[in-house]
């Protein structure tokens, strides 16, 4: 188990997560071919794993046939022998382990809002403002994974406490769903998804399926929107 802090600020406590010998990554933070401005794995290459004691070395890799995507990064984990100061990498990736037992990964579908045109002046466009509408404005990731702490910042939400939001009464719905005192809503599970973006829990979310709503990626610039 690696011991995880929910935020820079110790007052937010750390919970533990497990690490095992499959981890699942972003497929963007491996590459086929290592080139001088990539910094993140490839074959040959040493990245740390967030929190995890010590890094891994790509060895190899396994293709899809059929797609060409890569679907197995084969690592060494470079613990070193007593007295042997552990390798340092030069970056940082994230991972989530594979692990049954502790019902990790936990499965989302994820939608990612894009600006809904194309251009910033849609009615400038000579076939009206619909022909300037974006096709990716919304995009759907139904296999995404998230790590075994989310249960707990579901389960404390909103954070923080003391200034989180009341759920509001809506009309059709029944006291014993919502109420003006009561719990809140999936809707006030908010994170930060680690070097990702931010994300809030859809409201469409059930017991069988968790559907997360990307609010704002990390880099966002709105001046280029």
């Amino acid at each position: 188990m690696v011991e995880v802090p929910f935020s820079k600020s110790p007052a937010y406590g750390s919970h533990t997560i497990p690490f095992t010998k499959i981890v699942y990554i972003e497929r963007s933070d491996f590459r086929e071919v290592d080139s001088d401005d990539y910094f993140r794995l490839a074959p040959g290459k040493t990245v740390g794993l967030l929190r995890a004691p010590f890094p891994i070395t790509a060895t190899s890799f396994e293709k899809d046939p059929t797609t060409g995507q890569v679907t197995t990064v084969h690592a060494k984990y470079e613990k070193p022998s007593d007295g042997n100061a552990p390798k340092k990498p030069k970056s940082f990736i994230h991972w989530v382990a594979s692990s049954p037992t502790h019902k990790s990964p936990i499965k989302a579908t994820v939608r990612a809002f894009n600006p809904l045109f194309k251009s910033n002046n849609p009615a400038a466009h000579p076939d009206g403002f619909l022909a300037d509408i974006n096709p990716d404005s919304e995009q759907i990731f139904p296999d995404a994974m998230i790590e075994t702490g989310f249960e707990e910042i579901k389960r404390r939400a909103p954070w923080p406490a003391e200034a989180g939001e009341k759920q509001r009464v809506e009309s059709g719905e029944t006291d014993a769903k919502r109420t003006e005192q009561g719990a809140p809503g999936p809707e006030t599970v908010r994170f930060q998804g680690m070097r990702v973006a931010y994300f809030c829990v859809d409201r469409e979310t059930t017991g069988d399926e968790l559907i997360l709503n990307r609010i704002v990626t990390l880099k966002e610039d709105v001046g280029k929107v």
